[in-house]
């Protein structure tokens, strides 16, 4: 089968998001189960970048063209960020030259294309109308009007694109319930994770409680939590345990994310670190809560997967499919500080939750059941 998969997130370079474990981490897989050609318009089509890929990769034919148009019209302006109307046309004349029995949009920004071809699959990483519902209840003063500017016109375009696919491609239950409620031919595929050889154990010599939160920290959503982190839930945290430290990990943090750690030497920026997995892997526990939610966040599936006990929202709890035998599932700041007092107080119980958590994400998230769901929409698409 002849398949041309669509990305803005091209899968043979570094992400320092989820892409570098889902799309880096599917493309070499499905090459195997097809004839695959990929388009993205982050790659630039140098023939190094081609050497030992099992896969086909295509590039733009032209520098992506910018305008300030592009925020106003009925697409939302997120769209452009990552897909330009050069992307758009290089796709249909790929469609036309390749004849690929199924086109494959993975990520909603593809959904553009999608529309004018029946062979289609679109695979969703959340659903984008309800991440754009969170930001603008998260948002103030001019930025709630932009905010709502965006929510309306994702819901016109996520909803239309949904319709359109021939099958769609969801990384969890709470959105397969929503997409499936516009297109009947959904599935769930979730990713694939590599589990820690050996697991976290409590750790033993430590002058202070350490408690981490990571993520790409240029990412709105995540600064959201740092801050949340930051203002609400560690000023509770340090009434019962005055010396725990938070770690706020991950690249690019902005400059007010950065003054957080100057503002209380409890709190560490620390910005790119080698291995995220070594932070969490010293920690007391990985704390990370979501308010602007969607899909599945793989930072809780990682830090589940290497066996940490991991404090989180019920959004990304019921979105692993996890509970209070696999989990710390806490809704308020108050109720996180004590999830974080007992991880710290009772480190054999954390440690058993965590032990629940690695075999419980070892069983869920697999790569040849991945592969599997998107072979199976593949075959819907076509027609085969």
């Amino acid at each position: 089968m002849r398949v041309l998969l669509l990305t803005p997130f091209a899968p043979n370079a570094k992400h320092l998001h989820a892409a570098a474990d889902t799309i880096v981490q599917l493309t070499p897989r499905l090459a195997e189960k097809t004839d695959l050609f990929v388009y993205s318009p982050q790659h630039r089509s140098a023939e190094a970048d081609q050497a030992g890929l099992s896969y086909s990769l295509l590039g733009p034919t032209a520098p992506p063209r910018r305008s300030p148009l592009d925020r106003l019209g009925p697409k939302p302006a997120w769209l452009r960020q990552a897909w330009s109307r050069q992307s758009t046309a290089d796709v249909v004349a790929l469609i036309e030259r390749l004849k690929p029995d199924v086109v494959h949009g993975e990520y909603l920004q593809c959904a553009e294309v999608l529309g004018g071809y029946r062979n289609t699959v679109l695979g969703l990483h959340d659903i984008t109308e309800n991440v754009m519902a969170e930001s603008f209840r998260a948002s103030s003063g001019l930025e709630r009007v932009y905010r709502l500017a965006e929510l309306l016109r994702t819901r016109r375009f996520e909803r239309a694109a949904i319709r359109r696919a021939a099958a769609v491609l969801t990384l969890s239950d709470a959105d397969f319930a929503v997409a499936s409620s516009y297109n009947p031919n959904t599935l769930v595929a979730r990713p694939g994770i590599e589990i820690a050889d050996v697991p976290w154990q409590p750790p033993t010599g430590a002058d202070r409680p350490r408690l981490v939160f990571a993520g790409a920290m240029w990412r709105r959503a995540n600064a959201l939590v740092a801050h949340y982190l930051a203002r609400d839930v560690m000023p509770a945290v340090w009434r019962v345990l005055p010396t725990a430290e938070l770690r706020i990990v991950g690249a690019e943090p902005p400059a007010d994310i950065v003054a957080l750690g100057a503002a209380d030497g409890r709190i560490v920026v620390t910005g790119a670190v080698p291995e995220i997995r070594d932070e969490m892997m010293a920690a007391h526990a990985v704390v990370v809560p979501s308010i602007v939610g969607g899909g599945v966040l793989m930072k809780v599936v990682h830090a589940m997967a290497l066996g940490c006990p991991v404090i989180t929202s019920p959004g990304p709890a019921e979105s692993v499919r996890g509970d209070a035998s696999t989990l710390f599932v806490a809704d308020t700041a108050e109720e996180i500080a004590a999830a974080v007092r007992v991880a710290v107080e009772s480190p054999d119980e954390a440690a058993r939750r965590g032990r629940q958590a690695r075999a419980h994400v070892g069983e869920m998230f697999q790569w040849d059941n991945t592969v599997r769901a998107y072979l199976d929409a593949y075959t819907i698409a076509s027609g085969q």
